[in-house]
């Protein structure tokens, strides 16, 4: 994989493939490997934090970012997408679902996008149906978080009585010790 390669191929990963695989690392092709050194060629964003001695590598795409947590010796340790596109403008991603809706009826604002399956927490509760999967929900005040079996989270907050999904980490411990620690969260908060 070269330079060019790096953001594309990141960019061309499904989400829904994402959060069942739990890591961006494991949904590229065999012969494709994510570095330290490829990753900073096309950063849109590179921070480093002295102290940890990490450097987080961010990608942007049409309505989310994707950042890359590496060790300054370039150990790849984790991946998360920030979600940042309202609902109403061009890319669609992210769109709101009343919370107190009873009818489950998605609004008619909702846009196709890389993130339709998850956008909302009914839609993530229907992607999960249709593969028979199991979720596990915490609430913790104005934010839910949804713990997939593959150890990824998803993140939604309650902002004006609609849940907004901001927030996908992936896979870093196993499914055991985060829903251990959401637990202690949800328990502490709530």
């Amino acid at each position: 994989m070269n330079n060019e390669q790096t953001k594309s191929l990141i960019g061309a990963i499904s989400m829904e493939e994402y959060v069942q695989k739990g890591k961006l690392s494991q949904c590229l092709p065999a012969d494709a490997q994510i570095t330290l050194e490829l990753a900073k060629a096309q950063a849109d964003e590179v921070w480093s934090v002295e102290k940890e001695k990490l450097e987080v590598i961010s990608l942007d795409y049409e309505g989310y970012t994707v950042n890359m947590t590496f060790q300054m010796d370039g150990t790849y340790l984790f991946d998360s997408v920030n979600v940042w596109a309202e609902v109403g403008n061009s890319v669609g991603v992210a769109t709101e679902i009343d919370v107190e809706s009873d009818s489950g009826s998605v609004e008619s604002t909702l846009v196709t996008s890389k993130l339709a399956a998850m956008e909302t927490v009914e839609r993530i509760q229907q992607f999960a149906a249709n593969l028979g999967m199991q979720l596990e929900w915490f609430e913790m005040g104005d934010e839910r978080v949804c713990l997939m079996p593959s150890a990824v989270t998803l993140h939604y907050l309650k902002q004006q009585n609609r849940w907004k999904l901001v927030k996908i980490a992936g896979a870093y411990r196993s499914v055991d010790e985060v829903r251990a620690s959401l637990s202690r969260i949800a328990d502490a908060v709530n």
